[in-house]
């Protein structure tokens, strides 16, 4: 890090601040389907801040879409994740507005509600940018199965700079998917053998084909503008359609741990710095990288 890099601690919001944006209809949602919007949840301050910040880490951020290259064009995952997808993750360590914005937006508070959790920490965030016309979709996928944590009070919190809808790439939802199994996840061939190391946790076995058997899963969509956010479980089945032809999908999604999480330590991580945390297997992620956000 830089001289530059904001400090990493456990500074919180607290629950006096404002009063909770989140409904006890938007919880139910959450709890049945694995997936709420909450609209306008962000004012055009915030908004403004993000354009800011986006601006800031693409100029010098580094493209890790590598991830999903295999170099196999014959891989409808891969494919989908081709050069025209950037990711770029833990931008609250290098960006003040990031980390004002995760620890000082409503949408920790919101996620807390949603969870029903007392104490709210980070665990990422991740900016997303589909290019203009990068029309492969986003597969289906959960993001919990390379996660090392045990426990159910887990919520990803999406928005977009961009108005979204399924011609310019809406997230799509696989109801009440949170409830069920850990599917094995997609990992690129080198990373295999980390992979084959925990298959003991996927008792899902291989994700189902979705679009494949439209009468068995019920799936939903949310048209979204700036200012509204969506709040999903980790564990719920996800995909997303491509971007406009116009302009990119920029994307910010941070995820949040509530008061059950647990260390479990795993192999296939999507980032390998998480196999560097040095924490007991059951453990409180007390760690400086899972700072605490908001408590009540």
């Amino acid at each position: 890090m830089n001289s530059n890099t904001p400090s990493i601690g456990k500074g919180t919001s607290s629950a006096s601040a404002t009063p909770t944006p989140v409904t006890q209809s938007d919880i139910e949602q959450f709890e049945r389907v694995g997936a709420v919007p909450i609209r306008g949840l962000l004012n055009a301050e915030w908004i403004k801040q993000l354009e800011d910040a986006f601006a800031a880490l693409k100029r010098d951020a580094v493209d890790t879409s590598t991830y999903y290259s295999t170099g196999d064009n014959k891989d409808p995952v891969a494919k989908s994740w081709k050069a025209s997808t950037l990711i770029w993750d833990d931008n609250w360590m290098v960006n003040e507005t990031m980390r004002r914005f995760i620890f000082e937006s409503p949408i920790a508070q919101a996620a807390a509600a949603l969870m029903r959790s007392t104490e709210v920490q980070l665990y990422e965030d991740l900016l997303i940018c589909k290019e203009r016309a990068a029309d492969a979709p986003t597969p289906w996928h959960q993001d919990e199965p390379q996660w090392p944590t045990q426990g159910t009070k887990i919520c990803s919190v999406w928005l977009c700079l961009e108005p979204v809808t399924r011609e310019t790439g809406a997230l799509r939802f696989v109801t009440g998917t949170h409830r069920g199994p850990l599917y094995i996840p997609y990992v690129p061939p080198q990373r295999q053998s980390d992979l084959d190391r925990d298959m003991h946790y996927f008792d899902g076995g291989t994700l189902p084909d979705i679009d494949g058997n439209p009468s068995r899963y019920s799936v939903v969509s949310y048209d979204v503008h700036p200012g509204d956010v969506i709040c999903f479980h980790t564990r719920t089945i996800h995909a997303a359609y491509g971007s406009a032809q116009t302009h990119p999908r920029r994307t910010f999604s941070v995820r949040f741990l509530g008061d059950d999480i647990r260390w479990r330590r795993k192999h296939c991580v999507f980032h390998d710095w998480l196999k560097t945390i040095d924490l007991d297997e059951g453990a409180r992620l007390e760690h400086e990288r899972f700072p605490v956000v908001w408590h009540s």
